[in-house]
């Protein structure tokens, strides 16, 4: 119970913000779980429902829940926060379809340490990793080359074969919230240009040297915590990236 008459100089609504939150990042609560309803805090904790209101209303302000009139407030996962994540796909122009994407797996592999890639996931320096290579082809052929390294101890047994089939048919986002409990709460993007080596080359069916867009992405989880890093060759010759957010 938060004590209402305790030297700490924290609001008391900011002191139950952060117990909500405590129980959603240590998995207490999962997402897609409800939690009680305002009432049941305010009992608990002795506190009004105003001062409740406001900590719940911060916490679904920030992505941690979300409301649904008439039945509570959940916990937000993944796919409940794909408006708040950005998620590119390639168009001629705004009115255009893309038509079908299909993702193609090149490898998992476990490989060393790469300094700066574990430094940027914050990573002990001798911590192995994941390596996932994958494709996303269009109807005209392939359009982007993704390269994604994650922890090894944090993801075990991802390179098994249940997994590399279902690398292919769900996001990864998706199998790591499922699997592992790992949502994404928000992603960090650099964005830059490079010619085509050989390796993205061959992938591409391009000329090497062919001018491509760059995307380096880390994406993050509960305290702000990083857990992967991907870097994307995006071929914008006959196709612009398209997101929307």
């Amino acid at each position: 119970m938060l004590n209402r008459k305790s030297d700490n100089p924290t609001p008391v609504y900011f002191r139950l913000q952060s117990t909500i939150k405590d129980k959603i990042e240590s998995g207490h609560w999962k997402p897609g779980d409800m939690i009680p309803p305002e009432r049941i805090f305010a009992e608990e904790h002795k506190l009004s429902i105003g001062t409740v209101k406001k900590a719940i209303s911060n916490l679904v302000n920030e992505g941690f829940l979300y409301r649904i009139q008439g039945k509570g407030t959940f916990v937000t996962g993944t796919y409940l926060r794909k408006d708040k994540l950005r998620y590119y796909r390639c168009f001629s122009s705004f009115d255009d379809n893309e038509g079908d994407m299909n993702i193609k797996l090149l490898e998992i592999e476990k490989t060393k340490p790469i300094p700066a890639i574990n430094r940027l996931l914050k990573l002990h320096p001798k911590s192995d990793l994941f390596k996932i290579s994958r494709l996303m082809n269009f109807s005209k052929g392939p359009r982007i080359f993704s390269t994604s390294y994650l922890p090894q101890k944090q993801f075990k047994d991802l390179d098994t074969p249940l997994f590399r089939t279902k690398i292919e048919k769900i996001a990864l986002y998706s199998i790591l919230e499922e699997s592992y409990g790992v949502p994404t709460i928000y992603n960090q993007e650099l964005i830059g240009a490079e010619g085509a080596d050989n390796e993205t080359a061959d992938h591409l069916k391009i000329p090497i040297g062919t001018p491509l867009v760059t995307i380096e992405m880390l994406s993050f989880t509960y305290k702000d915590r990083p857990y992967e890093y991907r870097i994307s060759y995006c071929n914008t010759s006959e196709r612009k990236l398209f997101s929307e957010y």
